[in-house]
């Protein structure tokens, strides 16, 4: 399943590339806004390959997914104007 996901999250990132060009994709990618989201799900996307292939730990594994999807979620609310405060102002109160 890790596999398969971190793949289609690739796919996912390619796709937006193709439709946008890649380099605007990257410049978009790697804005100062979106950096650390961007560094640490392409982070978590190797991580996730790299313990699925090598160290075959299904909790380890299962923790990279989840720290994909976590990154996955805030850079793309970094698209969303407003997204992020929304998101922290939810968080802020339950927490």
């Amino acid at each position: 399943f890790a596999v398969m996901y971190t793949f289609g999250n690739v796919v996912s990132v390619l796709s937006t590339g193709f439709l946008i060009g890649f380099l605007s994709q990257l410049k978009k990618m790697f804005d100062p806004s979106r950096l650390v989201a961007a560094l640490i799900f392409i982070g978590s996307m190797i991580a996730t390959l790299v313990v699925a292939f090598t160290i075959h730990s299904f909790i380890l594994t299962l923790i990279c997914c989840i720290v994909q999807w976590l990154a996955l979620f805030w850079y793309s609310a970094s698209y969303i104007p407003f997204a992020r405060d929304l998101i922290k102002k939810c968080l802020g109160g339950v927490m």
